[in-house]
């Protein structure tokens, strides 16, 4: 997974036998604080340890073998030259030119949970903006994905109280193109642009949703997203935001709830109107700049149906009662026989 993060995209896991598709969920949060290197590198270390602390004992089962691991870091200096590294902990590879910082556990034993987590940091947009994210895969392991789900929302809950965030995500079994959110990609906007407005303009919306406290404040506060009836979790954070859980279950944020989450947020998100990503050429056309933020190669068959096709500002299309479109859902996934119940 992490190959794909480092230039800009994710690409899900997969079997390529044409078996059932593991099960994957992607964690995300963004903070803006990147700028100051020895508050990001406090931060990060400690995001980094409570990482660990939460989710490896999902790969790394008590007296399993330790799954193979791996870290990687990419340094760019002031002029623009850059270099890897392979750090041997994570501590050394937040260097005050760091610009991507990964570490990885995979080959894990088949008693474990997961069957692969990836931490990952960028910083993008002129380096102030800072993309923090996990992402688990469960190859052959049917039904444990609910296992290690709570353990991410809790985890969404404390890095939020922490890091007064800027945006944030949690999005099971469907692909991302971060540091884009799905609805910078089906709204055309440029993912530093996204970044540098986000606590103008939020910058998306999923099964789990971190909003700044400043578009907090616009919405009416956490008293006021509870009576909405379009969340199963309002969270308050520490220093304003909230965390917004849309279902208890992942699985049921579909159709008329993704609705709902769009209707309550509609007030603070970007205008325009969204529309299907377009089908990216192969890598190596001179075409590939026509389209930003989408990996080269991709099919263009990402998940839209978490996305309403219509414009946030137009009141006409926001009429109670009136049933909005969705995007177009992506390729579907093979059963796996997991359960989210």
């Amino acid at each position: 997974m992490v190959g794909d993060q480092f230039f800009g995209g994710y690409a899900p896991p997969g079997r390529g036998d044409g078996g059932p598709e593991p099960d994957f969920v992607t964690w995300l949060v963004y903070v803006d604080s990147g700028d100051d290197p020895a508050r990001l590198a406090a931060l990060a270390q400690w995001w980094y340890d409570e990482a660990c602390r939460t989710l490896l004992p999902y790969v790394h089962p008590a007296g399993a073998a330790a799954p193979a691991t791996s870290l990687t870091a990419f340094e760019q200096d002031p002029t623009g030259r850059g270099r890897r590294r392979r750090p041997t902990r994570w501590v050394d590879g937040l260097t005050p030119d760091c610009s991507h910082l990964s570490a990885r556990w995979f080959d894990a034993p088949p008693q474990a949970t997961a069957s692969e987590l990836d931490v990952f940091l960028d910083r993008f947009a002129g380096s102030r903006h800072v993309r923090l994210q996990i992402s688990v895969g469960f190859a052959d392991r049917p039904g444990r994905l609910p296992l290690v789900v709570p353990a991410l929302v809790e985890l969404a809950r404390r890095v939020g109280d922490a890091t007064d965030p800027a945006y944030g995500e949690i999005v099971v079994n469907a692909g991302i193109l971060a540091p884009a959110t799905m609805l910078d990609a089906a709204l055309g906007r440029d993912p530093s642009a996204s970044a540098a407005a986000s606590r103008h303009q939020l910058r998306g919306y999923e099964w789990v949703t971190l909003c700044p406290r400043e578009l907090t404040g616009q919405l009416g506060g956490p008293d006021r997203l509870r009576a909405c009836g379009a969340f199963a979790e309002v969270y308050p954070l520490r220093h304003g935001g909230v965390l917004l859980r849309a279902t208890d279950d992942p699985a049921d944020y579909r159709a008329d709830r993704v609705r709902g989450v769009f209707r309550a947020l509609a007030p603070v998100l970007p205008p325009g109107r969204p529309g299907q990503l377009p089908t990216v050429p192969p890598v190596g056309s001179g075409m590939l700049s026509a389209v930003p933020g989408v990996l080269a190669g991709d099919p263009g068959a990402h998940d839209l149906s978490r996305v309403v096709f219509a414009d946030a500002r137009d009141r006409d299309g926001l009429v109670p009662g009136q049933r909005l479109e969705l995007g177009p859902g992506g390729v579907p996934r093979t059963p796996s026989g997991s359960t989210l119940n």
